[in-house]
């Protein structure tokens, strides 16, 4: 059984130097995807020259056993395979850190590593559509394409010492923690229609 404790939107993080707005599906599988073709930011009509960054993009990523490798490889590679040459993270606040000391990166990583080194870049699921920024409001009314449950899965319905844990995490204390972690509370769903 699937228990729904949180929500979070996987955000896209580049330096707060790098120009970039917007980015589609189709760029950033350019840039992750096996076979993508985009190696530069130059190719993505970006100049980096003011940055002092050279136009090489370098690509942050999770390692292959990450929940969030394995979402990005899902819903924005469409299942295939990540290129080659990226630095592998173990920790999503080590991508963020990385983008934050590296101008010319990108990395992807939960919403609620935003320090104030690097922004995110708005995702736009094909080009010609507007491009939107990960907020609560924005996973909330399923308009940010990538956002997404946090769930705990029991095998059955939960008993004793389990159950109580799931009722914690659902209790108002346990949704304070995880929004105090930077996620946003499952309970908002219930209690409120807008944010």
């Amino acid at each position: 059984i699937e228990w729904i404790v949180a929500y979070d939107a996987l955000a896209v993080y580049v330096n707060k130097n790098n120009p970039v707005d917007t980015l589609t599906f189709e760029d950033l599988a350019g840039v992750y995807g096996e076979g993508g073709a985009i190696a530069n930011w130059s190719q993505l009509g970006i100049d980096l020259k003011a940055t002092g960054a050279s136009d090489e993009i370098v690509r942050v990523s999770r390692q292959n056993s990450s929940g969030t490798y394995v979402y990005f490889r899902e819903h924005v590679l469409n299942k295939k395979d990540f290129k080659m040459g990226s630095k592998d993270m173990s920790g999503s606040k080590d991508v963020v850190e990385l983008v934050n000391k590296t101008a010319g990166a990108i990395g992807y990583s939960g919403m609620g590593y935003l320090i104030e080194g690097v922004k995110f870049v708005k995702i736009a699921p094909r080009k010609g559509e507007p491009g939107v920024l990960p907020s609560l409001e924005n996973v909330l009314t399923k308009k940010y394409p990538l956002a997404r449950s946090l769930m705990m899965c029991t095998l059955g319905q939960p008993e004793a010492h389990v159950k109580a844990y799931i009722d914690w995490i659902l209790s108002p204390a346990g949704q304070e923690v995880v929004k105090q972690a930077g996620y946003i509370p499952a309970t908002i769903r219930e209690h409120n229609t807008t944010p």
